[in-house]
């Protein structure tokens, strides 16, 4: 937290520089924040559409696999490989999957971190407002709390997986 509250500052002090305003300032941040919590949405679907195409690959090979053994065992003793079979199968190319890191990986990794970054550089901007802005010490902790409480349920909304 201390490391956003200096790049916070830090851009406060660069948009007082540039003649911006504070509030111009937020909103570019929280616009930042959004598109990199728009563009991960849409790398965490590439990825899980990746995992299931790994999943229906192994699920396929696996059940031709069976086929195969049927045809060659007899239909009674190959009924004993089928579900079990395709299962390991399924998970096995699941944990292949996830030794194998890609470039996609990485990209989510850093689009992720940066806007978490993102997000939390505009919960201090947000907050050295407020302090600028009120005068009331009453009125400044309300408003704080309130942002605090805001903050975390946008942050269980961009964790959640439906």
């Amino acid at each position: 937290m201390s490391v956003s509250f200096n790049i916070a500052n830090e851009l406060l002090e660069a948009a007082h520089d540039e003649q911006l305003a504070a509030d111009e300032l937020i909103s570019l941040v929280l616009g930042f924040a959004i598109i990199c919590t728009a563009v991960q949405s849409r790398l965490n679907k590439a990825l899980d559409d990746r995992r299931k195409s790994a999943i229906a690959s192994a699920r396929k090979r696996a059940q031709d696999e069976v086929a195969s053994v049927k045809a060659k065992l007899g239909p009674d003793i190959g009924s004993l490989f089928d579900q079990g079979f395709v299962q390991a199968a399924e998970q096995a190319a699941v944990n292949e999957l996830a030794t194998k890191r890609s470039g996609l990986d990485f990209l989510a990794l850093v689009v992720n971190i940066l806007q978490r970054i993102l997000v939390a550089i505009s919960v201090q901007l947000l907050a050295a407002s407020v302090r600028a802005q009120q005068q009331s010490r009453l009125v400044r902790t309300v408003s704080l709390i309130g942002l605090a409480i805001f903050f975390v349920f946008v942050e269980s909304l961009t964790n959640r997986h439906v």
